[in-house]
């Protein structure tokens, strides 16, 4: 079991690096080659096509639509029944992107726009992920009122698993946030420093870039009066790049007053909500989330039961500690049937019986 101080997701590989560990040297090698070989003649390559099966996805929907004149998405064109925005997409890591998908949370299928019901459906999975994220400005942040629908578009891809954490965890392999723009069928990649610059790590020497922190995760600094150090630094939710008091995206408990800021010293500088959100500081609330699990049918479902495995864990530490609680509690009851104390829990009764000792010699 992974402690709640996230260390082991700092030292953990990532989903795809373990991937990648059972090959041999000789096909590393030939591995590297061919992506060469394959980023040389771009021109002439096809993205493979993802397979999302039976689902359906508000953020790559299959049926395009027109506006009022009748122009628009619905002049473009589904190859195979993919939606073109969807075809890009993939381009941003084809080798985990272009295969099977299934669906492990969506608010409008079914599961609830419920920031805990989005921590239950992802802590523990142990697979390459897509978090996406749909909303509006923050009204209570707009600095002028709304004259028009402005959405925005948002999410990560990590191959990292998602763990129970109040300190940044995470691998710099394999990540990147992301911006999708309906309106211009357009997707703007940010990715980690590290990947696009010939700079140190930022990452290794940050020690991650996310944290899942819930309210109900408990952590060592409880009893201090500064909020931050109550929380170990990190604002309750789910933060994505920055520091742990500003991270570059954060998903509130409450979905509302969320943020996404155009730069931070993780990943590449760049706006994730489009140049929408400007007269709300670069906040807005949530009214639609999806998570996807990718990379394939066995690996999907090797990391489902990965995470069944973590929920049995957690529900047996869970009983184990009730089981102590009452154990505690019993011996507690039976030295207050056996012993008159002026402490504990039935000091009380001496007390009581003092005060009655009294009034008869008064009397």
């Amino acid at each position: 079991r992974i402690s709640e101080s996230g260390s082991g997701g700092n030292i953990h590989k990532s989903a795809l690096q373990r991937r990648r560990q059972g090959k041999t040297a000789q096909e590393r090698v030939l591995m590297r080659e061919y992506e060469e070989n394959e980023e040389a003649n771009e021109w002439e390559r096809l993205s493979p096509t993802p397979d999302l099966g039976d689902a359906t996805s508000v953020f790559f929907p299959t049926v395009l639509e027109t506006d009022a004149d009748g122009v628009g998405a619905g002049d473009l064109q589904l190859v195979g029944g993919v939606n073109p925005l969807l075809q890009k997409f993939v381009q941003g890591d084809p080798e985990v992107l272009g295969s099977k998908w299934s669906r492990l949370y969506s608010s409008s299928e079914g599961d609830g726009l419920s920031f805990f019901n989005l921590y239950d459906k992802i802590v523990g999975y142990d697979g390459p992920t897509v978090l996406m994220l749909g909303g509006i400005p923050s009204a209570s942040r707009c600095l002028n009122q709304q004259k028009e629908d402005k959405r925005v578009s948002l999410g990560l891809f990590t191959t990292d698993s998602w763990i129970e954490s109040s300190e940044y965890f995470g691998s710099d392999d394999d990540c990147f946030m992301f911006s999708l723009d309906h309106e211009k069928n357009d997707i703007k990649f940010i990715r980690p420093k590290a990947r696009s610059h010939s700079a140190p790590n930022m990452m290794t020497k940050a020690k991650g870039y996310m944290y899942c922190h819930p309210s109900s995760l408990s952590t060592k600094n409880r009893g201090r009066k500064n909020p931050l150090s109550k929380t170990n630094g990190s604002v309750h939710g789910i933060g994505i790049g920055g520091t742990a008091s500003q991270p570059r995206i954060h998903i509130s408990e409450s979905l509302e007053e969320c943020r996404a800021l155009m730069h931070d010293q993780l990943f590449d500088n760049g706006d994730l909500l489009s140049g929408k959100c400007g007269e709300s500081l670069y906040y807005f609330d949530v009214d639609c989330i999806e998570v996807w699990g990718v990379g394939g049918e066995e690996w999907i479902s090797d990391a489902l039961k990965a995470q069944v495995g973590v929920k049995e864990n957690k529900s047996a530490s869970l009983e184990q500690a009730r089981k102590v609680d009452k154990r505690q509690f019993l011996d507690h009851f039976e030295k207050g049937l056996s012993f008159v104390e002026t402490t504990g829990p039935f000091g009380h009764r001496s007390l009581v019986g003092e005060r009655c000792d009294i009034g008869s010699r008064i009397e």
